[in-house]
């Protein structure tokens, strides 16, 4: 699995489709710290929402990056399409984790802080933006071109999901009861955005369960995801 990552990487990176999420992820970043001293936490419920968008735009870039041959002789070569969406979909996840890590700790090597962040709200810090980043990826792994042949169709997809997620909250408030399990359905980003702004009056089991929910909610459908994967016939996509 470790040489599929990596080969993967290698052909994304070659591709230079990676450029221009990654480069706007960065310029977002750079513009939201302009200015210091930054409240902590409000900034870091900022960085996670833009880490959201980015993971969302970062997979659908991937998963979209290689010619269709080049997929199905690495599918024949593994022997499992199963197997091949897997090497993406940790791939993505490697990728989600780096970029956490380095939003999270960009603020604190620069001294972009009004305040100390102590360990607990490093710890918060590091759990949402790796929640929020892992629900942009499940997103994107049923918008591929796999799976929504037009990528006008998959964009104008995407940028509607993000909507929803970001307004969540707001949206399910509006929703008549009857409509109220549809809830479920929409990306907990809002959430994890208002337990991150919140933190420092929120009790442990409240942030715990807000996180627990998105990171459930991505591996649900990453689940779907490689269920339905193994099923598809991608000599005919």
């Amino acid at each position: 699995m470790m040489a599929l990552i990596g080969y993967m990487l290698r052909s994304y990176t070659r591709s230079q489709r990676y450029f221009a999420p990654f480069a706007a992820l960065v310029v977002a970043v750079m513009m939201l710290y302009t200015y210091k001293p930054n409240p902590v936490m409000n900034s870091y419920a900022a960085t996670a929402v833009i880490l959201f968008v980015g993971c969302a735009w970062i997979g659908l870039s991937f998963l979209n990056h290689e010619h269709a041959v080049q997929r199905q002789v690495a599918i024949v070569h593994l022997r499992s399409a199963r197997r091949y969406c897997t090497g993406g979909l940790l791939t993505l996840v490697i990728l989600t984790l780096l970029l956490a890590g380095a939003l999270v700790l960009y603020p604190l090597a620069t001294g972009k802080f009004a305040e100390p962040v102590g360990s607990y709200r490093l710890l918060l810090a590091f759990g949402g933006h790796i929640a929020m980043g892992l629900v942009g990826i499940s997103i994107s792994l049923f918008l591929q071109a796999s799976w929504v042949r037009k990528s006008s169709y998959a964009v104008g997809l995407m940028l509607g999901i993000m909507i929803i997620s970001i307004g969540g909250t707001k949206i399910a408030g509006l929703l008549p009861e009857a409509l109220v399990p549809l809830r479920l359905l929409i990306p907990p980003v809002s959430g994890v955005m208002d337990a991150l702004m919140n933190a420092d009056s929120l009790a442990g089991g409240v942030l715990l369960t807000t996180l627990a929910h998105a990171f459930l909610y991505a591996a649900l459908l990453a689940g779907l995801y490689l269920h339905r994967s193994g099923r598809m016939d991608y000599g005919k996509i």
